[in-house]
C-alpha cells in the first residue's frame, strides 16, 4: 500500500526512513525509534540504525533489540505498568510471576514495589535482555526462557500476584487453569485482542475462585480498531486457602 508523500501519519519522525526505497514483495520492514536511538530491519537483517536500542519507562532504562518486543505506542509501557501496579497493589515481599514478561517490564516494576520475582519467556533473546536490564535485583529474580504452559508446571506452586501479557491469540485454557491453580490473591492481564481476553476471562471464571473486578481499555493504536486492555481479577473472599484444581 503506497504512503502518502508526507509519510505515514502515525509514525515517529525520527523512525529511519522507508519512503523512496524500493522493497521486495511480501518484505517485512520494522522500524523502530527508541529514546535515543532508531534501528530499521527488513526481513531480520539490520540495515540501518542500532543493534540494541534504550527505551525509558517505570524509572528504569531498558535496552531492547528490534526483534524484541515492546509496545509501539511511545507512552504505553509507562500507562500500562502504572495500570498493572494500581490493580493488584503490590505489597513488599510478596511472590509474583510475570508471565510472556519479554525484556522485563512488568517483572522490573513488581521488583522495585519490593516483590520477589518470577519471569518466562519463550524468546531466549528478550530474557538475555531481561537479565540484564534487571541485574540489580540479583537472586529477588528469576528468568527463564521457556513455553509459559511448561515453565508453569516448575514454578513455585504459590504465588501472591501473577502478571500476563500474552501475544494476540491470548493465553488459553490451560494457561489460565495452571494460574488459578496457584492461588494468586490478584491477576493482571494485560490484552491486545478484546476477544481473546474475553474467552480467557471465561475460563478463569468457571473455576468458581476469581471475579473480574475491573477492565481498563487504552487507545495505544491511533487511527486502527484495535484497544489494548488490562483486566485485573481477584480471588473471591470467599474462596478458601486451598489450590484450586485445573480440569
Amino acid at each position: 500500500m503506497p504512503l502518502p508523500p508526507t509519510g505515514c501519519p502515525i509514525a515517529d519522525r525520527r523512525t529511519p526512513p522507508v519512503i523512496h526505497r524500493q522493497w521486495n514483495p511480501g518484505s517485512d520492514l520494522i522500524a523502530v525509534a527508541g529514546a535515543t536511538q532508531t534501528a530499521l530491519t527488513v526481513d531480520g537483517e539490520l540495515i540501518g540504525g542500532d543493534h540494541q536500542l534504550v527505551e525509558l519507562a517505570a524509572d528504569r532504562s531498558w535496552t531492547v533489540r528490534p526483534d524484541t518486543f515492546w509496545q509501539a505506542h511511545s507512552l504505553a509501557a509507562e500507562t500500562l505498568v502504572a495500570a498493572v501496579l494500581d490493580g493488584v497493589v503490590p505489597r513488599r515481599g510478596e511472590g509474583a510471576f510475570d508471565l510472556y514478561c519479554g525484556v522485563g517490564l512488568f517483572a522490573g516494576a513488581l521488583l522495585d514495589a519490593g516483590c520477589r520475582v518470577w519471569g518466562v519467556d519463550a524468546n531466549a533473546s528478550a530474557i538475555e535482555l531481561a537479565k540484564n536490564n534487571l541485574i540489580d535485583a540479583g537472586d529477588r529474580v528469576t528468568l527463564r526462557t521457556d513455553r509459559v504452559e511448561r515453565a508453569l508446571r516448575r514454578l513455585p506452586r504459590r504465588a501472591d500476584l501473577i502478571v500476563l501479557d500474552p501475544p494476540r491469540t491470548g493465553a488459553g485454557r490451560a494457561v489460565m487453569e495452571l494460574i488459578a491453580s496457584r492461588a494468586p490473591r490478584a491477576i493482571a492481564y494485560v490484552a491486545c485482542d478484546p476477544a481473546a481476553l474475553a474467552r480467557d476471562l471465561g475460563t478463569i471464571g468457571h473455576t468458581g475462585y476469581y471475579s473480574v473486578t475491573s477492565i481498563r481499555a487504552f487507545d495505544l493504536f491511533p487511527m486502527t480498531a484495535q484497544v489494548e486492555c488490562v483486566a485485573i481479577i481477584e480471588r473471591d473472599p470467599g474462596a478458601g486457602k486451598g489450590r484450586v484444581r485445573g480440569r
